[in-house]
């Protein structure tokens, strides 16, 4: 990966120094910084380490210093006919969690490809794009940045009030209707995440989709209130080993349903996102690593049914802007109920589970100086408790991150 991102960067350069004088190209990049205390109680020991193999188990509070796979430099590019290019890559460590540091005393550090798409403007209506980036559905993220790399995958609130629709290779045509609403459909490649996600059945033999996952958004820009509302949906053929015999239901269908809205007044913003739907372990994405979020995907019943997981997230950003200082307080909830357990707990694969997570607490940029840029932040993370019929309520604890982030921009 490290030759693939030297000769990528040298091809980014060639083009920035070659192209005609009637192109546009710009170059840039940002380097994140972790630096935080994270606090976990003891009943939040092994949700953590569920998916941090190698940690030590009795270990519930640690100080470190990250780099974040956020971490990226860039490239755009466009010519006179409309037509554009950008590639993204991002640098830095490429897991979601913690993983034990190599004999060469290094964490596992890679170069990712975060975008690498184009596009042309048709006619100021239309617009094709294709390649791989972000795809339109629910654009809007909390500000909490701080401890991707915690083990709980702390980035943008996912697995506690947000979900990040991914980035993934795609077609997508947006439609413009003048400077109040556009209608963006893209076609998402559907193939990538497992079935039945961590509830992985004997029974199951192959999968196949012969549709590609359809992503909707249509943005609406009424003043100063911006209206995201959009939907997302997939559906997967299953293939069961030819000793099952009875198997009523052969697909396991994704959806989902959006709604975000974005408000400025003067210094004043608000921001927020809503989400409700069913299997959306069952797509590519990402819910986060919460315990709502493990339970996000369809099971198989005891007479091969599909079970069709419940889940739905929110979440809140109020902020306020004092010159180079812009303090946003945060809050996030989500929640999921299906059959079966989590990886690790108790619960059969009969039983119905059910589980909630929230977070909350303050992110706080600071524009020290151009391309510097500090954003103190503390979050508490609630894990809530997991529901399983038939059995005692576990409870999955809390936890703490606090610190600060450093950001340098060029």
């Amino acid at each position: 990966m490290k030759k693939l991102f030297v000769v990528g960067m040298a091809a980014l350069l060639l083009v920035a120094f070659s192209v005609p004088a009637m192109a546009d190209v710009k170059i840039g990049g940002i380097i994140f910084t972790d630096f935080y205390y994270l606090d976990r109680n003891k009943d939040n020991l092994f949700n953590a380490n569920r998916s941090k193999p190698g940690i030590d188990g009795s270990s519930y509070n640690n100080t470190a210093i990250q780099v974040p796979d956020i971490t990226r430099f860039y490239a755009r590019w466009t010519n006179e006919d409309n037509v554009g290019m950008y590639i993204e890559f991002g640098i830095g460590y490429t897991g979601n969690v913690e993983k034990v540091v190599t004999d060469k005393g290094q964490a596992d550090n890679a170069v990712n490809v975060r975008h690498a798409y184009g596009w042309w403007d048709v006619n100021p209506m239309f617009q094709i794009m294709a390649g791989h980036s972000t795809t339109p559905f629910s654009p809007l993220n909390p500000s909490q940045l701080l401890g991707e790399r915690s083990g709980s995958l702390n980035i943008i609130g996912v697995g506690y009030g947000d979900y990040y629709a991914g980035r993934f290779a795609q077609v997508r045509g947006t439609f413009k209707f003048g400077k109040v609403a556009k209608l963006e459909i893209a076609l998402v490649d559907p193939n990538g995440a497992m079935p039945f996600g961590n509830q992985y059945p004997t029974t199951f033999a192959q999968q196949n989709t012969m549709i590609p996952r359809i992503d909707i958004s249509v943005p609406l820009y009424l003043g100063p209130v911006h209206l995201y509302p959009g939907f997302l949906w997939q559906r997967r053929g299953v293939d069961f080993a030819s000793n099952v015999t009875a198997h009523p239901d052969d697909n396991i269908t994704t959806w989902i349903g959006t709604i975000g809205t974005k408000v400025g007044f003067g210094p004043f913003a608000f921001s927020g996102e809503f989400q409700y739907g069913e299997n959306w372990g069952n797509t590519r994405g990402l819910a986060g690593a919460s315990a709502p979020a493990q339970l996000a995907s369809a099971t198989l019943k005891t007479d091969n049914n599909i079970n069709n997981a419940e889940t739905y997230s929110w979440w809140v950003d109020l902020s306020y802007k004092f010159g180079s200082i812009t303090p946003s307080l945060i809050y996030g909830q989500m929640k999921s109920k299906s059959l079966g357990a989590i990886a690790g707990y108790s619960g059969s694969a009969t039983a119905s589970s059910e589980a909630k997570s929230q977070m909350y607490g303050i992110s706080v940029p600071i524009d020290l100086a151009k391309g510097f840029r500090l954003r103190p932040e503390i979050m508490w993370y609630d894990d809530g408790d997991l529901t399983v019929s038939g059995e005692n309520d576990q409870n999955l604890g809390k936890y703490m991150i606090a610190g600060v982030q450093f950001q340098i921009t060029f």
